[in-house]
């Protein structure tokens, strides 16, 4: 039977894999040439009993790892080494003689095979032992020889203290160590330590981010500031290396060069640690892409490099980059990746832990090179945005790993350059040959659909039985151009200006009504850290449509409104003075220093807690339109259109539609409430208010039912304590997601570029506020007319 099911489980692992027939240009053109080959993924669940790993490194195929594990009936955290054989998916607990207090800091391994560690020890004072020979014994200190009588234990690990009830408790004081062991990796017996807490500058403060070893077994270790220390074998210091700023990264390639990764003039820069002259190298040339990445060293060479997108090996002696696979290809959220390596047999190995889920959850997951031809093809579908969010990440690998038709795969513009990315989305989707999903979340889609770039969903929900009714149609209607619907969304937030009540009762207001208000206030007491170009976005950007029809192609920007909001923005300073000192947010709004605030309201709980940032009832105005239509929807986790010229239509839906399907929604409401932002779907938006309002209590000493806070929300000076929300409150989020009719966000670049060039002069006083407008109305009319 176990045979039997592992058959099956490999034929679901090939079909699941969707093996890509075609490959794609840079402009999206499909391509004849197919992949000869693809990395096929096989998963086993790694249950070790352990919350956190703390580090982990492997010797050959061997994984030896060190975590942590909390004692529910102890109270305590325990620290241990495991040995994992990747070959034969065994694994083995090696007892270290630590004790409860201590820890593990990093890990690695010398030339001759054995563990090499280094440990932070905390013992009671006093009972440490002689520190100046290497084998005192302090690990096999137990705490349960700790004397405690008074009201307070206290340890200088935590800095923190905890108060008991009994008074028969004493004050107890921790002394801290820092050894360097050498571990036998057969049976875990400590072979050496030494203590090296006094080679650091600040000893009491120092923590071992990283550590890695060069080819003569040097040990170089960082606290991950600007600084790396080298040790021999035998822990001592032999010298120290300054690093202009913080060390990002710190390992040693296969040729055992040791390797850091910093900040530096053209931005993250890998160097080596050049022993000879105890200095770093000149920086590696070239476009390693290894900004925020997770090192590994190579199996054969080099070092293999594991990004948000996907895994490459790098060799040092001709200075190449090779890309060996996506994440995404093998159905990998790169976000989950802990560790990763090369396996003997030509196999890459990662260790996973699924961050989306409440408890921990650590799995092992298998590579294999598998030729293209073996594996099911499936219809690629192609999802282009500008950068990929990591909850769309997460459900494309859904997607792909359920879907037995269709697979997607991403085309992630801007990853490398907003600027060129922005402009070869724009020209890919102009001209035809763009993604089959266009990510709409961050464009202005209306310019799209007057094109007819955008397919129509609606007909779409029909043909599949998705009744329009069982969502909020107001926010379906935000994506609407003449009925038609143009993009989809699964979650959102409303971005809205929020105002005292009393000096302005109103759930919206025109560009007039609002320059009318702050007419007479000075710049500073309008918005906290306004500037020219921030007054722009708030009163045209955000307002678009109410200068442009892209149906009709007519432009009004030197209308009296335009020219009155060119003149109050040039009451507010070019630059952003962020380092002055003033009150706190919440001092300036009662006070009225303060008058609008620009934010958002992604949940009941932020609701209530900006009505105590104000200390009363606030209007949540939203940004000046002639409809008085202010609040903004907001996609959380973007929001997707179909292009109209693509042949796979159906499959780009089937992806579409799992953002709305009950199952999701639903699944948007956690315990703890909403993941971030509001479900779309009507049940499931009732289920989170539901959450919002259920009040929690505890049992005091006398058996009563207390209500308790569901947590605290703060905001710069202000802190406030939240309790269940009344269904008044609910009622007032309600209206607000009702107002809501019309998307933020969908700024058009080529628009700001031309706005920002033609105030230039204006703001330099060499033109005045009306033939600036004039300009501006002329250049955006010609641009309206070309694209419209």
């Amino acid at each position: 039977m176990k045979k039997g099911l592992a058959f099956l489980l490999a034929v679901i692992m090939l079909m699941s894999l969707a093996g890509c027939g075609k490959e794609k240009d840079s402009s999206g053109d499909t391509q004849a040439a197919a992949k000869e080959f693809v990395y096929v993924p096989e998963y086993k669940d790694l249950d070790l009993g352990i919350d956190y790993i703390n580090s982990a490194k492997a010797y050959g195929d061997d994984l030896f790892l060190i975590g942590n594990s909390w004692d529910e009936e102890t109270g305590e955290s325990q620290t241990k080494l495991f040995k994992y054989n990747l070959l034969t998916n065994t694994s083995e607990e090696m007892k270290l003689d630590i004790n409860e207090q201590s820890y593990i800091q990093q890990i690695d391994f010398d030339s001759q095979g054995n563990l090499i560690l280094i440990v932070n020890i905390s013992v009671p004072k006093g009972e440490a032992g002689d520190k100046s020979t290497d084998d005192s014994d302090i690990s096999n200190v137990s705490l349960s020889s700790v004397v405690v009588s008074e009201s307070v234990v206290e340890s200088t690990i935590g800095g923190s203290s905890e108060a008991y009830p009994d008074d028969s408790y004493e004050m107890v004081e921790y002394e801290n160590f820092i050894e360097l062991w050498k571990v036998s990796a057969v049976d875990a017996s400590v072979i050496e330590r030494t203590d090296i807490k006094g080679i650091f500058d600040d000893p009491e403060n120092a923590y071992i981010q990283y550590m890695a070893m060069d080819q003569q077994d040097n040990i170089y270790i960082s606290d991950g500031n600007n600084k790396i220390y080298v040790l021999d074998q035998a822990g001592n210091k032999l010298f120290t290396v300054e690093v202009e700023n913080w060390v990002n990264s710190l390992f040693s390639s296969k040729e055992g060069t040791v390797y850091i990764t910093s900040y530096g003039s053209t931005g993250m820069e890998m160097r080596p640690v050049d022993f000879q002259s105890r200095s770093l190298g000149s920086a590696i040339e070239g476009d390693l892409g290894y900004n925020n990445n997770n090192f590994a060293k190579g199996r054969e060479k080099g070092v293999l490099i594991s990004g948000s997108s996907n895994v490459s090996s790098y060799d040092f002696a001709t200075n190449t980059k090779e890309e060996l696979f996506n994440w995404l290809d093998v159905d990998i959220n790169s976000e989950y990746v802990n560790i990763f390596g090369e396996l003997s047999d030509g196999r890459f190995w990662v260790i996973l832990r699924d961050y989306s889920q409440e408890e921990t959850m650590f799995s092992l997951a298998y590579l294999t090179k598998t030729k293209a031809a073996e594996v099911v093809q499936k219809e690629e579908i192609v999802y282009g945005t500008l950068w990929l969010d990591q909850q769309v990440r997460r459900n494309i690998i859904d997607f792909n790993k359920k879907n037995e038709n269709y697979r997607i795969t991403v085309k992630e513009y801007s990853e490398d350059d907003y600027t060129v990315g922005i402009t070869n989305f724009n020209a890919d989707i102009a001209s035809g040959k763009g993604p089959d999903i266009i990510d709409i979340s961050n464009v202005d889609f209306k310019q799209y659909a007057s094109k007819g770039i955008l397919e129509d969903l609606y007909p779409y929900m029909e043909k599949d039985g998705i009744n329009k009714a069982d969502y909020l149609e107001n926010i379906l209607k935000a994506y609407e151009v003449e009925d038609k619907l143009y993009g989809m969304l699964s979650q959102f937030y409303i971005t809205t200006t929020m105002a005292k009540a009393s000096k302005i009762d109103a759930s919206g207001w025109t560009l007039s009504e609002m320059l009318d208000f702050v007419e007479g206030s000075n710049a500073e007491n309008v918005f906290q850290y306004g500037s020219r170009m921030s007054i722009f976005y708030y009163c045209i950007f955000n307002n678009i449509d109410e200068f442009i029809d892209w149906e009709t192609g007519k432009c009004n920007f030197n209308g009296e409104d335009f020219i009155r909001t060119l003149e109050f923005a040039n009451q507010f300073p070019e630059e952003v003075n962020y380092n002055q000192e003033m009150e706190g947010v919440s001092a300036q709004l009662r006070s009225d220093k303060l008058l609008l605030m620009q934010s958002s309201i992604s949940s009941v709980q932020e609701y209530q807690m900006m009505n105590g940032l104000f200390g009363e009832k606030v209007s949540f105005v939203g940004y000046p339109n002639s409809e008085r239509k202010g609040n903004l929807v907001q996609p959380t986790t973007g929001s997707a259109a179909i292009n109209a010229n693509s042949k796979n239509k159906d499959g780009a839906w089937e992806f579409i539609k799992t953002m709305i399907s009950e199952e999701y929604q639903n699944g948007l409401v956690t315990e703890n409430g909403s993941s971030w932002g509001f479900p779309v779907k009507k049940t499931a938006l009732d289920k989170l208010f539901k959450q919002d309002m259920k009040p929690e209590y505890y049992e005091d000493e006398n058996g009563e039912q207390i209500e308790q806070p569901k947590t605290t929300w703060g905001w710069d000076d202000f802190e406030m304590t939240i309790y269940a929300a009344t269904q008044e409150e609910v009622d007032a989020v309600k209206e607000i997601i009702a107002s809501a009719e019309k998307v933020s966000g969908s700024v058009n670049e080529e628009l700001v570029n031309i706005i920002t060039e033609e105030t230039a002069p204006f703001f330099k006083g060499q033109k005045n506020a009306k033939d600036t407008a004039d300009i501006i109305q002329s250049r955006i009319q010609i641009y309206v007319n070309e694209n419209s």
